[in-house]
C-alpha cells in the first residue's frame, strides 16, 4: 500500500508514467527546470499544484491533469488524508498561493515554445472535468523588468529567490539568492470563526453523542458561521474495508437564503455565556422530501339523483356531471342494459336515448289501428 506524506513530489515522462522524487521542501527550487512537469503535493494545505516549465513538451501538460486527478482521487479514498484542489501553474505566471506555500519568487522566463497551449486551474468538484484554456502564441521582448509577485513583498532572509534562464541575454536584475532558512511548517487547519479548535471538537463532540430518534439521522452541523456535513472515507484493516465519517466544512454553500421542509433543528446554548453554540440539522428517514403541492381542480357538484326519473321532463339530467358509477345505478333504475366494457360517453349515449325518444317522460299510448290498416 503506498504511504502518503503531506509533500510528495512526482515527475511524468514521455509515456505518461509518473515518477516520485524524494527531495526535501527546501530544494524544490533547484528541481524546477525548462523542460519539466511536476506534480506536487501539499496535502496539509489541501492542494495538488502541476507545474509545466516553459519549455515543457505539450504532451505532458496534458498527460498532467489526467495524473493529477488520479493522485487526487487516491488521497480522498485514504482516511487519513484529505481531497486536495489542483491548481496548475506556469512558469513565469505562478499563482500567488503557489510562491507563498514554497516562499519562492516568479520565475523569470525569456524564451517558451511556439504554438503552447496550457492546462490552466483545473477544479473538479465531481473529480470528472478539466478546463483546458487556450493561450495565444506570443513572442517575449527580452526587457530589463523586474517582477514581484504583489502577495510576495517581502525582502527578508526567509524569501527564496528561483530564476532561470534559457539564452543569451543580459544579466538578470534579479537580487542572488540568499540562505535559506528552513521555513517552519505548520499545518494549515480551518477553524470555526470565532472558536478555537479545542472549542469546536468539545462542541463537535457533545454534538455526535447527543441521542437521536431512530427515526432521524443527523446531516448537517452548524459552528459559528461554518457549515459542516458528513463525508464518508474507506479505510482498509486487515484487507477489510472500514467506512468511517468525519464532518468537515462545506466549501460551497448555497447563495442568499433557503427554506427548510420537513426537517428538525436542534439548538444548542452555552448557558454560562449566554450564547448559541450549534445548530443541530436532523432528517426524517425513509420519508421523501416535501415538494410543492399543486392546486386540484374542483370538482363540479354532482346532480343528485332524481327520485322519480320517469316525470322527469327533458334536458333536466346533466349526465356529463355525473360518475361512472352513478350513471350505472341511474341505468339499473331506469332497467337500461349496459355493455360491461361501455366507457362513461357509452353510457351517456345510451341513456340519452330514451330521453330523446320520449321527451315528455309519460308512458306512450298503444297505437290504434286506422281503418285503412
Amino acid at each position: 500500500m503506498t504511504e502518503y506524506e503531506t509533500f510528495m513530489v512526482y515527475e511524468l515522462d514521455d509515456s505518461g508514467d509518473k515518477n516520485r522524487i524524494s527531495i526535501p521542501e527546501a530544494e524544490l527550487q533547484s528541481n524546477l527546470h525548462p523542460e519539466q512537469v511536476l506534480v506536487i503535493i501539499r496535502e496539509d494545505l489541501r492542494r495538488i499544484f502541476i507545474w509545466k516549465g516553459p519549455k515543457s513538451p505539450v504532451r505532458k501538460r496534458f498527460i498532467s491533469s489526467r495524473v493529477a486527478q488520479e493522485l487526487q482521487e487516491e488521497l480522498r479514498k485514504d482516511a487519513s488524508m484529505h481531497r486536495c484542489k489542483i491548481v496548475s501553474v506556469d512558469a513565469g505566471d505562478e499563482p500567488s498561493e503557489f510562491l507563498s506555500a514554497f516562499q519562492l519568487e516568479s520565475m523569470e522566463v525569456t524564451e517558451r515554445l511556439a504554438d503552447m497551449r496550457y492546462v490552466r486551474n483545473i477544479e473538479k468538484e465531481q473529480m470528472s472535468e478539466a478546463v483546458i484554456s487556450d493561450v495565444v502564441p506570443q513572442t517575449t521582448e527580452k526587457k530589463e523588468e523586474e517582477y514581484f509577485s504583489p502577495a510576495l513583498q517581502d525582502t527578508s532572509s526567509n524569501v527564496v529567490t528561483s530564476t532561470f534562464s534559457t539564452g543569451s541575454s543580459k544579466p538578470a536584475s534579479a537580487p542572488k539568492p540568499k540562505p535559506i532558512t528552513p521555513y517552519p511548517k505548520t499545518p494549515v487547519t480551518r477553524t470555526v470563526a470565532g472558536l478555537s479548535k479545542d472549542e469546536q471538537e468539545k462542541i463537535k463532540e457533545k454534538i455526535l453523542n447527543a441521542e437521536i430518534s431512530d427515526s432521524y439521522k443527523r446531516i448537517n452541523l452548524i459552528l459559528g458561521h461554518t457549515l459542516l456535513a458528513a463525508v464518508s472515507k474507506i479505510a482498509k484493516v486487515f484487507g477489510e474495508e472500514v467506512e468511517e465519517t468525519e464532518w468537515e466544512p462545506v466549501t460551497k454553500v448555497p447563495k442568499d437564503m433557503i427554506e427548510l421542509e420537513d426537517y428538525v433543528l436542534r439548538i444548542y446554548f452555552d448557558g454560562e455565556k449566554g450564547i448559541v453554540e450549534a445548530v443541530e440539522i436532523l432528517e426524517k428517514e425513509g420519508e421523501p422530501r416535501s415538494s410543492p403541492k399543486k392546486a386540484s381542480p374542483a370538482k363540479a357538484p354532482l346532480t343528485p339523483m332524481p327520485t322519480k326519473p320517469k316525470s322527469m321532463p327533458t334536458g333536466s339530467i346533466d349526465f356529463n356531471s355525473m360518475t361512472v358509477k352513478d350513471l350505472k345505478s341511474y341505468a339499473e333504475d331506469k332497467k337500461i342494459e349496459l355493455p360491461p366494457t361501455a366507457r362513461k360517453a357509452d353510457i351517456i349515449e345510451i341513456l340519452e336515448k330514451p330521453i330523446s325518444n320520449n321527451p315528455s317522460g309519460r308512458r306512450q299510448l298503444p297505437k290504434i289501428p286506422s281503418m285503412d290498416d
